[in-house]
């Protein structure tokens, strides 16, 4: 096969664009790659993230993280989002000494924040 052996891009579909927007550039102040009226772009170091407005009616957000962003202190990461007012279910240990914490959008998708255990 002529696949290759990487994930190039991340997608979240959102409802209500424009809140997820919001939110999005509050909790992850990356750079904007590109932007458009039914999606967002964000400049990332390997795979991508682009937030898009999703056509369909009826869907339910996954109850699990399919991927993580890395920090070097999720501590003060969790401190800064939680007096941002994001909510969160808390730190929790991970297998292999790493610590991370959930976080969940307005439309309720569950993202991972993690140290590594190396970091």
């Amino acid at each position: 096969m002529i696949i290759k052996n990487r994930i190039n891009t991340c997608f979240i579909h959102l409802k209500d664009l424009k809140k997820g927007k919001e939110w999005y550039r509050m909790v992850f102040p990356f750079e904007i790659a590109a932007e458009g009226d039914d999606f967002l772009e964000f400049k990332m170091e390997g795979t991508g993230l682009i937030l898009l407005q999703s056509h369909h009616t009826d869907f339910t957000p996954l109850p699990y993280s399919v991927f993580f962003f890395e920090t070097s202190d999720v501590e003060q990461v969790f401190q800064e989002l939680t007096q941002k007012g994001v909510k969160t279910d808390g730190i929790q240990p991970f297998p292999d000494g790493m610590r991370g914490c959930h976080v969940f959008d307005p439309e309720g998708n569950m993202l991972l924040i993690c140290t590594p255990p190396n970091a």
